[in-house]
């Protein structure tokens, strides 16, 4: 009997770390898909509603237009008239006209990029103990910046794949581009949806195929920023199809083609 009683304790403690092991949080942890037990990544690009939020709980926490605060978060817009786009309107409406709140957010540097997700990660949990949903919630969670080997992963989900439908995919999307980056103007027409057919800068966020993740745009649309300081990478709608996306680019400066997302690093239990 003992043997036997043994043999179910044994079986009951892996059903319980079974069950542990397979928690999964994307009802809990707002924007994100489940990677591994361990890491959870943005479905998205963070998208310019993402970033007004954070603008606005600057302006209300920290004393208005005025404040360092506030001024620290704004994005550079006069960018979008450097490098020979001269794009005035992108500059006046991008980052807060409602026709691109799904939009990525873009001129923003690795530092305001990395000071959104430690402000996510404040706001997530604030936003669970208000609604008493803390115990739903992992152990430990924080955001961040994704690691390359992170991105590398997603990317390497759909690196061998076209960058035009072909034999692989549904008939009706055969001949469509797959990603968002520069293409010849007789490519135009061949695009991958309504939504992003007259993309000639970024496009919505969830425009495009996902990989098998469920991630959008790990490849074009914008090149992500990465928890390794002022490196990102990814490739964006200013990268030609013949170049290697999947290179680590070091700058110090915000771009109209660099935007981010966060990846969520959870535990269940305390080390």
């Amino acid at each position: 009997m003992k043997s036997l009683f043994t043999l179910a304790a044994v079986m009951f403690v892996a059903q319980i770390t079974l069950a542990q092991s397979s928690s999964n949080y994307e009802k809990v942890l707002p924007g994100v898909v489940k990677v591994s037990d361990g890491l959870y990544y943005d479905q998205t690009e963070i998208t310019n509603v993402n970033w007004l939020e954070f603008l606005y709980w600057q302006f209300k926490n920290f004393g208005g237009r005025e404040s360092a605060a506030y001024q620290a978060t704004l994005p550079d817009t006069a960018l979008w008239l450097e490098n020979g786009l001269n794009a005035e309107p992108y500059m006046k409406f991008y980052h807060r006209h409602s026709s691109y709140r799904e939009y990525p957010v873009v001129n923003v540097t690795w530092q305001q990029a990395s000071d959104f997700c430690s402000w996510r990660t404040a706001r997530v949990k604030e936003y669970l103990e208000v609604n008493k949903k803390a115990d739903d919630a992992p152990y430990y969670f924080a955001y961040r910046l994704p690691t390359y080997e992170e991105f590398r992963m997603m990317y390497d989900d759909i690196a061998e794949l076209p960058d035009f439908i072909g034999e692989e995919g549904k008939r009706k999307d055969r001949g469509k581009v797959r990603y968002n980056q520069k293409r010849k103007p007789m490519q135009y027409a061949e695009v991958a949806d309504e939504s992003s057919a007259t993309a000639d800068v970024t496009a919505p966020v969830k425009s495009y195929w996902p990989n098998s993740f469920s991630v959008y745009n790990i490849k074009g649309n914008v090149s992500e920023w990465l928890v390794e300081e002022n490196t990102h990478a990814g490739g964006s709608w200013q990268t030609p199809f013949t170049a290697d996306e999947s290179l680590n680019i070091i700058t110090d400066k915000a771009s109209p083609a660099i935007g981010f997302r966060c990846v969520c690093e959870v535990a269940e239990e305390a080390p």
